[in-house]
């Protein structure tokens, strides 16, 4: 642990005059040449580099750490104050930790404030009678040391890691360097939340930041699984250094509590071995000095673990100072457990204590800032990206761009990716490359067995219901039927499920790898998918077109279940079922007065609604009425879409190549699909409770049907998946675009000038030549044989409702 030499600049002169003046004094036998000082210099504690710059110490706190050198061996901590200050005990113990934690320790420690000097053994730490040292007396100190032990070093670093601000805030600040290196992704380990580099700007973390300004002490940072929590704690770390006020250090929770994982991390990361009693003192101590306040950033508490509430409770009480603040993230399920008292409805402590900062999908500010970090990280997001309800769940661009990093061509700097504006069935076999432990798999198999018996399950609460298609989660009584308790702890404690009590009052598991049980649930569905094939085709596309809609993903999930069918060893998908798929058209429905419908909206829950005589709509929710009236600009109330999951499936599965084998004969079929579901009058994207995702620009003409703006971008699966036909093709699909536009059809031409558009955009020179040819020649004509769109020309924002 030898020091190190960090002085590059030269020290303001008055400084360096007292620091001449104590030399003289205090070694008046020794010649100037011998004894040289270091005002910057450096020392560890465990795997940390704490710098320490004396002269910033001087300015601010009218105290210099400086380290003085004979030859390159420390002789002495001097420890100067400026002339007028008294000297206290303070003085003298930072002084002795400095010296001890350096290695080879600092024999001396010299503290002066330009009148009073006094010298002390750093080994005995007792103060010597004389203040001035000859020649002699300091060869017998130097040779008295060689044969003495390092003093308590664990004692020094408790003095400077509790009066120290300049020692003690680079130390937690290394500490959550590290607690965020282990988080952070890497190619055996793709699950951790983190990927270098890519962090979300949220508002949360700067509603944080201002309640923690004001003086308040608690702040839960809540939100459900995988919307970002973490991202926040680390955001905030971040943000916290730029400024003098605050210090955070980032603790996972675990089982043993706060202040013990406290004490771990401690031991861990800087080597100071303290204990639960020690670690909490030292929490006291920081909490009524001077100085930047610690805020202990705790991610993923288990308000069920015993003992933690009161922790919480006496870490913000009075009994600590303001100079402690806590931030911690919460599931919402487990809010009210922290702010209602047991056994009552009044609040608890922790609720009377705590600002709530809510954390959701991203909001189209955040989104917009998530694009210029991924544009920074040379990865570009398709034109209609900002329509798509999944990638406003961060686990989502997490998932995108862990996979884009790993590309070895991401390694080349000149090379940019263009990632896709909607999550696809790439998704899933991205799962598959990244999680190859087969162990974690079956884990997660037996989980997804679980999940879509559950999710097939109409005896649940309605409100569970409607959650569980758009959130992985399964009923913790339905996972135990096939799976050990051992093994459910086993996946709660390595961070793949979250438990939770939904709204309902059910105990449930929520999934926080949705990638891998979305494969998973491929692959037992592509089992069953088989067998229903084989008997029948029509009830085979039925029960795919039935469980897809009680799952989130439901649409990729199935598309790759059935690529997963056809290419297994019975390969028993025939042109048959997907002809069923295709019959089940989408389809425009009237709601008929006094029909009764149910859906989960963020933050209301369970809302059900009532069509009224004149096509309005009565909404009832936690005791509320409302009446949602006709507006003619928006549409119908009583119109909304149906039947059109199949087509969702179809759309899916084009944007990959499939062939069919007959009489030895192979033939490519998504070019079929592209064609027909190309065709429909309606638009094909999955919908969510969110209205702000399911409205979309559009041109509704009467008797051709409802058609996206090009201005949107790519914001259907079908739109994409014609992208990635022509992308993949080239000119070699010039036959297929003028048979295209010789269908005359609406819906399909607007879609194919989207996809035509964009793969010019992102292809080589050839392939935006081609785009153009097809644009202006076949493209063009067949819009000149076609209704007109809005004769004004504006596309209209139209929101796209759906029947559950």
């Amino acid at each position: 642990m030898p020091a190190k030499k960090l002085t590059t600049t030269p020290t303001e002169a008055d400084l360096e005059a007292a620091i001449r003046q104590t030399i003289s004094r205090v070694f008046p036998n020794l010649s100037d040449g011998d004894i040289r000082h270091q005002i910057k210099f450096s020392f560890t504690f465990g795997h940390a580099t704490i710098k320490i710059d004396g002269a910033a110490g001087y300015k601010s706190q009218a105290r210099a750490d400086i380290i003085l050198f004979r030859g390159e061996t420390p002789l002495a901590v001097l420890e100067l104050k400026r002339e007028g200050n008294l000297l206290v005990a303070g003085d003298e113990a930072q002084g002795l930790s400095y010296a001890r934690v350096l290695n080879p320790m600092a024999p001396l420690v010299i503290v002066t404030n330009g009148q009073d000097v006094r010298i002390l053994d750093s080994y005995t730490g007792k103060a010597l009678k004389q203040t001035s040292i000859s020649a002699e007396e300091f060869s017998a100190v130097v040779a008295a040391a060689a044969n003495v032990a390092r003093g308590n070093v664990k004692e020094s670093i408790q003095t400077l890691m509790g009066t120290n601000p300049q020692v003690w805030r680079q130390a937690v600040e290394h500490v959550t360097d590290a607690t965020i290196a282990e988080l952070t992704a890497k190619p055996d380990a793709p699950a951790l939340p983190f990927v270098d580099g890519f962090l979300l700007s949220r508002t949360a973390t700067s509603v944080v930041l201002d309640h923690l300004e004001k003086g308040d002490r608690l702040i839960l940072v809540e939100g459900p699984p995988l919307i970002g929590k973490s991202n926040v704690l680390r955001d905030f770390s971040g943000r916290a250094r730029t400024g003098a006020t605050f210090a955070s250090l980032l603790v996972e929770a675990s089982r043993v509590g706060v202040i013990q994982s406290l004490a771990n991390v401690l031991a861990d990361k800087l080597n100071w071995p303290v204990t639960r009693e020690e670690a909490r003192n030292w929490l006291m101590r920081l909490s009524k000095s001077d100085g930047p306040a610690l805020v202990l950033a705790i991610d993923g508490l288990n308000v069920r673990q015993s003992g933690i509430l009161t922790e919480i409770e006496e870490l913000t009480s009075s009994r600590f100072g303001n100079g402690l603040r806590l931030v911690i993230s919460v599931d919402d399920s487990a809010v009210q457990q922290l702010l209602v008292a047991s056994n009552s409805r009044a609040s608890s402590p922790i609720g009377r204590r705590a600002r709530r900062v809510p954390v959701d999908r991203l909001d189209d500010s955040e989104f917009q800032k998530a694009l210029k970090t991924l544009w920074a990280m040379r990865i570009r997001m398709m034109e209609g990206a900002g329509s798509a309800r999944e990638l406003r769940f961060p686990w989502a661009l997490r998932s995108m761009v862990w996979s884009i990093m790993q590309d070895p061509r991401h390694q080349d700097p000149s090379f940019a990716a263009v990632a896709a504006p909607m999550l696809g069935v790439r998704l899933i076999q991205q799962a598959r490359d990244q999680f190859t432990d087969p162990e974690l798999r079956r884990k997660f198999r037996e989980l997804a067995s679980a999940l879509l018996k559950d999710a097939q399950k109409r005896k649940r609460p309605m409100s569970l219901i409607l959650e569980s298609m758009g959130i992985f989660m399964v009923r913790r009584k339905k996972l135990a039927k096939h799976m050990a308790s051992v093994e459910i702890d086993d996946l709660i404690a390595s961070g793949y499920l979250k438990p939770g009590t939904h709204s309902s009052g059910e105990p449930v598991l929520l999934v926080r790898l949705p990638e891998l049980l979305a494969s998973e649930l491929a692959l037992l569905i592509a089992t069953e998918l088989t067998s229903y094939a084989k008997a029948s085709p029509v009830g085979a596309a039925q029960w795919l077109a039935g469980v897809s809609i009680c799952l989130p993903l439901g649409d990729i999930v199935s598309s790759q279940a059935i690529i997963d069918a056809a290419t297994s060893d019975s390969g028993a998908i025939s042109l048959d079922f997907i002809g069923e798929l295709l019959n089940t058209r989408p389809a425009r429905k009237t709601l008929q007065a006094g029909a009764r419908y149910a859906t989960h909206l963020p933050g209301l829950g369970l809302v059900d609604f009532t069509v009224k005589a004149d096509g309005s709509l009565l909404a009832e929710f936690n005791g509320q009425r409302h009446l949602l009236e006709m507006d003619p600009d928006e549409g119908e109330l009583d119109t909304v879409y149906g039947d059109f999951q199949s087509w969702m499936i179809l759309s899916h599965l084009a944007a990959h190549p499939f062939v069919s084998v007959s009489n030895g004969e192979e033939e490519r079929v998504d070019p079929h699909i592209l064609m027909e579901v190309g065709s429909a009058d309606v638009v094909l994207r999955s919908v969510g409770p969110e209205m702000q995702f399911n409205g979309v620009l559009t041109h509704d003409i009467p008797g051709a049907g409802c058609i996206v703006c090009h201005n949107a971008g790519i914001v259907e699966p079908i739109t994409y998946a014609l992208f990635s036909y022509l992308s993949g093709e080239g000119a070699s699909a010039k036959d297929w675009i003028e048979e295209a536009c010789r269908r005359s059809s609406l819906p399909l031409i607007a879609r194919l000038q989207i996809a035509l558009l964009y793969a010019g955009e992102v292809g080589s020179k050839e392939d935006a030549a081609f785009a153009k040819q097809m644009l202006d020649g076949p493209v063009a004509a067949a819009f000149r044989q076609l209704p007109p769109l809005h004769p004004e020309n504006t596309p209209q924002e139209q929101t796209i409702p759906a029947i559950v």
